[in-house]
């Protein structure tokens, strides 16, 4: 695994190159637009995003400013020097890698922690995998609140809505809510209720239904399966048949 496990905070030119060039192509792909940027706190704080699919980190980046730099937890992989999209996330630095056994957990988690100390934003997706509905979120898995605790660091609750299945020139928005404190709140038996108001707040951001989908959907399976690995786009397939 090469990717780095001491994350910079700092805006350096690589970081600005990689943004730059992945906002472009996010906007010749997709329309893109960002609501509730003013709510971003000062960092550090912990940027927690639904998840839909392998674009997610990217499509999030595309339409939030270069600064402050995000750091994304994840993704889940054995090896960065193989793959298009690993060797990119190697080269900008712009991730925390988890070995797919988990075995290097602890690890990640300490440098997530130190991180938001440093003064970081840490990307996180709670649910874990992939979730294949626009109106609701899996179950969170244990990290957000942890790290962003141990920091005394904010939440922040990120909604990606109209990624679940991509087209080309599909309409994506990416909605941010007010900041969830966590000053005060850090203990263990913190959690739960500091969670609960973070869940609640990203699907306060989310459609109450489902959307309806255009009758025309241009390349849809290839941009939305292009990034997944083989077990993501076997669930998908079971699940939406792409």
């Amino acid at each position: 695994m090469t990717a780095r496990r001491n994350p910079s905070v700092a805006l350096t030119a690589r970081y600005r190159l990689i943004h730059l060039l992945n906002g472009v192509l996010i906007r010749l792909l997709w329309q893109v637009r960002a609501e509730g940027l003013e709510h971003w706190p000062e960092p550090p704080f912990c940027l927690v995003v639904n998840h839909h699919n392998a674009w997610d980190s990217q499509i999030a980046m595309a339409v939030t400013p270069a600064t402050p730099r995000i750091t994304w937890f994840g993704p889940r992989t054995d090896d960065f020097s193989t793959g298009f999209l690993n060797r990119l996330i190697a080269y900008a630095g712009v991730a925390i890698p988890i070995r797919r056994d988990g075995s290097d957990l602890m690890s990640a988690a300490r440098t997530a922690r130190q991180l938001l100390r440093d003064g970081g934003v840490l990307g996180i997706f709670p649910e874990g995998h992939a979730g294949y509905r626009e109106s609701a979120v899996l179950p969170f898995e244990e990290g957000a609140v942890a790290f962003a605790a141990a920091a005394e660091a904010p939440l922040v609750p990120c909604a990606i809505v109209g990624a679940n299945r991509l087209w080309w020139r599909a309409r994506i928005t990416v909605r941010c809510g007010p900041a969830v404190a966590t000053a005060g709140r850090t203990s263990k038996a913190d959690r739960p209720a500091v969670e609960a108001e973070i869940r609640n707040a990203l699907v306060r951001l989310l459609p109450t239904e489902e959307p309806t989908l255009p009758l025309r959907r241009p390349l849809e399976r290839f941009l939305t399966t292009v990034l997944e690995g083989d077990l993501d786009r076997a669930r998908r397939r079971e699940e939406q048949g792409l």
